[in-house]
């Protein structure tokens, strides 16, 4: 099975338009505006998935692209509840964060924010490496904010799988088909959960 050209798009859009993409001040800045209402809880939480890997280890060697990602933050921390739901595809460049929905009071400002893998390099070798992200949900007032900012690369001695264990978050990896596989992370931390979903393609890569 060979590359195709639209897998090495995403490859190559994951790895450098975050920086492209949006300027500094955007970045230190963020711009918010208004969501509808979450009325309920996202699919992607109750989604039934019946192809459990168990571990990174388990997985075959492969590089995993992040083809989309979807973030939910839920806390009662505060008056009132916090509800946020951004979405984030990485097939194009152009494509930018969304807020899907977002429920917050009048004077809440906070930033939610985990770091997961956009690249998930499982060869013994590595052929280019892991990659982390940082995504972010931000309130002010009824505003909201997604935005996602590459952070720096794992040093190749680092296990990708002992980095995501001692980060506080729980992880679980699935396989949704035959070269589509997804993790998700979920952190909870008093009144307030986080869960991050990451999709993946496998991109076959050859000496």
């Amino acid at each position: 099975m060979k590359t195709s050209g639209f897998l090495l798009l995403v490859l190559i859009s994951t790895t450098s338009f975050a920086f492209k993409g949006a300027a500094p001040g955007k970045l230190l800045l963020p711009q918010f505006a208004t969501a509808p209402a979450c009325d309920s809880r996202p699919e992607f939480l109750t989604e039934l998935r019946s192809e459990f890997v168990g571990s990174l280890k388990r997985l075959p060697e492969t590089v995993l692209v992040a083809r989309d990602v979807e973030y939910y933050v839920e806390s009662t921390a505060g008056a009132g509840k916090t509800r946020l739901h951004g979405y984030q595809s990485f097939l194009k460049a152009s494509d930018s964060a969304q807020i899907l929905c977002g429920n917050a009071s009048q004077d809440l400002g906070r930033r939610f924010s985990l770091l997961a893998p956009t690249l998930i390099d499982t060869h013994k070798k590595h052929r280019v490496g892991q990659s982390l992200w940082q995504f972010q949900l931000l309130t002010e007032a009824q505003r909201f904010s997604f935005w996602n900012l590459k952070s720096a690369a794992m040093p190749p001695n680092e296990n990708l799988e002992e980095w995501l264990e001692s980060s506080g978050a729980q992880y679980k990896i699935y396989q949704r088909s035959h070269t589509e596989f997804e993790l998700m992370l979920v952190k909870k931390e008093g009144e307030t959960s986080q869960y991050l979903s990451v999709r993946y393609d496998a991109v076959p890569f050859r000496p």
